[in-house]
């Protein structure tokens, strides 16, 4: 029989629930600062586009993952088993066994089985990432005001920035403008909202200059993370924008090749680690 929940956790719960689902605050600060702007709301689906993809792929992968574990765990036993001469006994008696282990974990890695939530999971992030890309098709007017002030700050002779400084932050707006319009031109195509005399190749051809693009404004973003930011002030603030800058080159080197270079598990990583970070600290202004 099993024991009844203890008085204190269901107060607790109620007490949880009350400032939840319950609460009409709870949903008015998801409403305000999640799903009011479309930039908020990308940095949403940012994550749950390539976590969905990362979990599809392990639970894709999870026979090859036990075989590897499985092996992993059978040559540190027969390690440890032959250590000493007096587990020699030992060594025999095991080898059998890790043979056998061995055996399985293969046979298990080679199975043809799929996981129908792995389905599911693919189509809900590829579907997502459709959306994202659907919802930033107006972002190029958004970078206009950027573009036309950085602009403006490096004709400025009396302007405090460095001159260098204010060329760069113009080079990074209009890397975002041209980005976003090759983005928006591949949607276009592959979507065939527009007609060409081959929609795919320019599609495909309009993806990868503009993950070319993107890749250009990752290398000067770090750059200029260590250009302009002294020593001094390299706190974890500072570390974790390098390491979300650093951790979606190998995204943009697959998506600026033909033929791709990652497999869906680690392109589904490096997004993950991405937008992990953004994607905390946006659910952590919900206030409950």
């Amino acid at each position: 029989m099993s024991k009844p929940i203890p008085l204190p956790s269901i107060l607790k719960l109620n007490s949880l629930l009350k400032k939840s689902v319950f609460s009409r605050n709870f949903y008015q600060e998801i409403n305000d600062k999640v799903l009011s702007q479309s930039a908020t709301v990308d940095r949403n689906l940012y994550f749950i586009c390539y976590f969905t993809l990362l979990l599809s792929s392990i639970l894709d992968n999870k026979p090859k993952i036990r075989a590897f574990v499985s092996s992993q765990r059978n040559n540190l036993i027969k390690l440890i088993s032959g250590s000493t001469p007096a587990q020699s006994e030992v060594k025999k008696a095991t080898e059998g066994d890790i043979v056998r282990s061995n055996e399985a974990a293969t046979s298990t890695a080679n199975s043809k089985d799929k996981s129908n939530l792995a389905v599911h999971l693919k189509a809900i992030s590829s579907y997502l990432s459709d959306i994202r890309i659907f919802n930033r098709l107006t972002d190029s007017i958004k970078y206009m005001p950027w573009i036309i002030d950085e602009y403006r700050a490096l004709k400025d002779p009396a302007h405090a920035a460095p001159k260098l400084d204010r060329l760069i932050n113009l080079v990074q707006a209009l890397n975002c403008l041209v980005l976003e319009l090759l983005e928006n031109a591949g949607w276009l195509t592959d979507h065939n909202w527009v007609g060409t005399n081959n929609n795919e190749y320019w599609c495909i051809e309009t993806y990868i200059w503009c993950s070319r693009v993107w890749g250009a404004y990752l290398v000067i973003e770090i750059i200029e993370l260590f250009r302009r930011v002294p020593v001094s002030k390299w706190d974890k603030s500072w570390k974790i924008n390098v390491f979300k800058q650093l951790v979606q080159v190998p995204l943009v080197v697959h998506w600026s090749l033909y033929d791709g270079c990652l497999s869906p598990f680690w392109v589904g990583v490096c997004g993950s680690c991405a937008s992990w970070w953004d994607f905390k600290d946006l659910w952590s202004s919900v206030k409950i």
